[in-house]
């Protein structure tokens, strides 16, 4: 790996390229994820479980174990 400092003008040309080049498989599927009604409908009821049974149930105390020394 090379620690040569890149010019302004070589990202800018990086980000270009960047920019025009087709998406790659898995941002295809990811965007077709996300725009899918039920993926969105799934999404929202486990969020509102989650919501629903955090306010139901008491928190629990991290173990010690994984808690820092105070001194």
């Amino acid at each position: 790996m090379s620690t040569s400092a890149t010019t302004p003008e070589e990202l800018i040309a990086l980000l270009c390229a960047k920019a025009t080049a087709p998406p790659t498989e898995a941002s295809l599927l990811l965007v077709r994820h996300l725009q899918c009604k039920q993926s969105i409908a799934i999404a929202r009821f486990v969020s509102d479980a989650v919501d629903r049974d955090s306010a139901d149930s008491p928190s629990l105390p991290a173990p010690t174990e994984l808690l820092p020394p105070l001194g």
